[in-house]
């Protein structure tokens, strides 16, 4: 996708070494915005994970937190609306089941509850209009909800499988 107004691009790479057990580091990235590595772990509940960085899921919902927050603060700013408190909320329900052994192992998500909280002073209309937009701007809110295109590409030795 092009790099013109309007449109995002950001790369990730998740690397794991036997060495590390079950923790990960991702180094990610946007043009122009540098990158960050970050380091992920399951925790003591799963044989080799160590609890020594937040999970992957972790990360995850924190994102959709964190992205919707995003757009509360700056579509508040646009509007020069004061907010004394701005607050995201996200419960993630996710499960597992099946064997690994058996080939039937599969997890899946069983929903988001997102939660908007914000203090202020402004008129009602205005804080519900500027949620709204919040809504409709959050890309991570839109992942979730609209069927979006994934393209695999899945290889061993560097060769398609």
């Amino acid at each position: 996708m092009s790099e013109a107004k309007g449109y995002r691009a950001i790369e990730v790479v998740a690397e794991a070494s036997p060495a590390e057990k079950l923790r990960k580091q991702v180094v990610a990235g946007q043009p122009g915005n540098g990158s960050f590595a970050f380091i992920a772990d399951e925790g003591n509940y799963m044989p080799g994970g160590e609890g020594a960085a937040p999970t992957p899921l972790t990360y995850f919902v924190s994102g959709v937190a964190l992205c919707l927050l995003s757009h509360v603060t700056e579509i508040a700013a646009k509007k020069k609306l004061t907010l004394k408190d701005a607050r995201v909320k996200v419960s993630a329900k996710f499960h597992e089941q099946g064997s690994v052994l058996q080939g039937t192992k599969e997890g899946a998500c069983d929903g988001f509850d997102i939660a908007i909280e914000i203090e202020a002073d402004e008129p009602q209309e205005e804080i519900k209009a500027l949620m709204q937009m919040a809504h409709n701007t959050c890309f991570a809110e839109d992942a979730l909800t609209n069927k979006i295109p994934i393209n695999f590409n899945d290889r061993l030795n560097e060769q398609a499988l």
